[in-house]
Parts: C-alpha cells; sequence; structure tokens
C-alpha cells in the first residue's frame, strides 16, 4: 500500500513537470483577476485495501486556503476531519458473518467466550500541505479543469474508550451442545490499552477531481482521493487467532496498531478572490 502511495506522488511530480515544461516562461509569469481561494468540502469515507479495521463507512470535512502559482499549480494549507464508527455487524463472526472475530475457544474446543465491544470510535483531525496540479491549464475564462493532488500531512488519531462484555459457554458432552456459563463485563479499568488514547501520525492522501468555474468568484469541484495514514491504533479483531489465550485474554484485544488506508469522496465549493 505505501508503495502505491509514493508511486502516485512521484507520478504526481513528473506528470507536473512535463505540463509545465509545455506551458513555458510566459504561463509562469501569468497573473490571475482572481488567484486565491478558500474552501470547504465534505463527503463519505471508506475504509479501504488492506485495512482490517471492524468499522462502518464515514464522514469526512475540510477546509482550506489555496494559492494559484501559474496555470497548471495551487499550492496552500488544509485542516481535515474523518470519522469512522466502530461497527458490530464487522466483529461478528457467529452471527452476522462478518469480516472480524468475536468468537474465541480453547483448546479442546468446549470452552469459548463470545465478545461485544462498544466504543472504539476512530477520529483523525489532519494538517496537509496541498500540491494541485490542473491537468487542463486554467484561465480567467476557463469553465472547467480536471486535477490532480498530493496531500502530505500529519494527524492527531484518536479512539474513543472501548467497553464490552465476553460472555463465557461451555459444552455439555452428556447434552451434547454448548450451554450459557455467565457474563463478564471489561472496560479500561482492566486493560490500560481500552482507555481512550491519542497518537500523532502522517500519512498522504492523493487522487483526481473536477472543478467547474475554476476561475470564477465561486467555483465547485468533486474530488475522490485515496489516503493512507501511517500506523495508529483501531480496533481490529480479525487480528487475533481465535483463540481464548492469544485473543480474548490478550490485553491488547481488540486493538492492533497497523497502517490505516481509506477511500473519500468529496464536493465543496470555493471561494475565489
Amino acid at each position: 500500500m505505501k508503495k502505491i502511495f509514493l508511486s502516485s506522488l512521484l507520478l504526481l511530480f513528473m506528470v507536473f513537470k512535463v505540463v509545465a515544461q509545455d506551458e513555458g516562461a510566459a504561463v509562469a509569469q501569468t497573473r490571475f483577476e482572481r488567484d486565491k481561494g478558500i474552501y470547504i468540502a465534505g463527503g463519505y469515507s471508506l475504509i479501504f485495501g488492506e485495512n482490517t479495521g471492524d468499522y462502518s463507512n464515514g464522514i469526512n470535512f475540510e477546509a482550506g486556503f489555496t494559492k494559484r502559482i501559474n496555470k497548471v499549480m495551487s499550492i496552500g494549507p488544509s485542516i481535515s476531519y474523518l470519522s469512522f464508527k466502530y461497527d458490530e455487524s464487522v466483529s461478528d463472526a457467529l452471527d452476522g458473518g462478518g469480516e472480524g472475530n468475536n468468537v474465541f475457544f480453547n483448546d479442546t474446543f468446549d470452552e469459548a467466550y463470545v465478545t461485544y465491544i462498544e466504543g472504539g470510535d476512530l477520529t483523525l483531525i489532519s494538517l496537509a500541505f496541498n500540491l494541485k496540479l490542473n491537468f487542463i491549464p486554467v484561465g480567467d475564462n476557463t469553465k472547467f479543469t480536471i486535477y490532480g493532488f498530493a496531500k502530505p500531512f500529519i494527524a492527531m488519531s484518536t479512539h474513543s474508550e472501548i467497553s464490552g462484555t465476553g460472555e463465557y459457554y461451555y459444552y455439555d458432552y452428556d447434552a451434547e451442545e454448548f450451554f450459557y456459563g455467565g457474563e463478564e463485563y471489561w472496560d479500561s479499568d482492566d486493560f490500560d490499552a481500552l482507555a481512550k488514547e491519542t497518537e500523532i501520525t502522517g500519512g498522504i492522501f492523493v487522487g483526481p477531481g473536477i472543478e467547474v468555474l475554476p476561475s470564477g468568484k465561486v467555483s465547485f469541484f468533486a474530488q475522490l482521493s485515496i489516503g493512507y495514514t501511517f500506523p495508529i491504533t483501531y480496533v481490529s479483531t480479525i487480528s487475533y487467532p481465535p483463540t481464548i489465550d492469544e485473543g480474548y485474554l490478550d490485553e491488547e484485544f481488540p486493538l492492533d496498531t497497523k497502517g490505516f488506508p481509506s477511500l473519500n469522496i468529496q464536493a465543496g465549493v470555493s471561494f475565489n478572490f
């Protein structure tokens, strides 16, 4: 996944170099009636690729400032917010057929715990530097442009406090079936790993977009980005084997620390001046 992002970033810079050379020095010196903009955007986020998080799809918001350098290049800072809710159905391997795992057995398969988790929602607040390349050069009368972008960022990642229960079951050989044996409640008082946690990390967003009326006082855009956040801690039950000792009783369960890929769909508006 990291190689994909680095390759995409390198490709974006190579295309920019070629386009900039084609445009020549005259373009670099062009002055625009409106070469600055403040934008806001929002949309839908999905876990993506090798992401093993037990999350439903999330939401994203972004606000930023852009400065047009020439007809093909814009730069500027932005701040973004991504939020993903923990989704029990992803963990529920017993009833929901989820991709995670919430069922743990002993070595002889006659004892089991079925876990039910609450909390663990994930938020990412990122400060980015935007590099935007217009594949269709922008002038004062351009109606639309197609662009690519790269946004390296630093981020604050937070997962909320986690609590849950482990329902104990035992197998009765005479009756030839499992019976309910009680419930065990666990939270951050039991394991430090389950407390709310905030980390500082980084990553990058890359992707394409289209902007309508880019030289107007108000322009509109839609874009798709693939984001990769360097390793953070989040709920990932599939990372644990389905055994009581190595899964349910692991003091880090249900958390894991890995890179976090996401796919983000956005629409927004820019106020240009």
